[in-house]
């Protein structure tokens, strides 16, 4: 229903603080629909859920100023610096 998706888009699902630079994986069944730059962050790397594919240009490497919000639909990310909050979705 419309409440449980705008709970969800929220952060209903919950969260995970990421302020290291390993390699972080959604629940199963689960991705990072947000991440949160808490304190400027550098994305080592990311994958994304299928049929979420990110094009373009690669962001790899570039800054994510604190602030920042990425919305999508990541199952693993890494960050080379930082502080970020990733919130899980469905």
């Amino acid at each position: 229903n419309i409440a449980d998706l705008a709970e969800e888009s929220f952060g209903g699902k919950g969260f995970e603080f990421i302020a290291d630079t390993d390699e972080h994986v959604a629940p199963k069944g689960m991705v990072y629909i947000a991440l949160q730059v808490l304190g400027d962050a550098v994305i080592a790397s990311c994958e994304t859920d299928e049929g979420a594919e990110i094009t373009g240009n690669t962001f790899t490497g570039e800054l994510l100023p604190a602030g920042f919000i990425l919305y999508g639909r990541y199952t693993k990310v890494k960050f080379n610096s930082g502080k970020v909050i990733a919130y899980k979705g469905v």
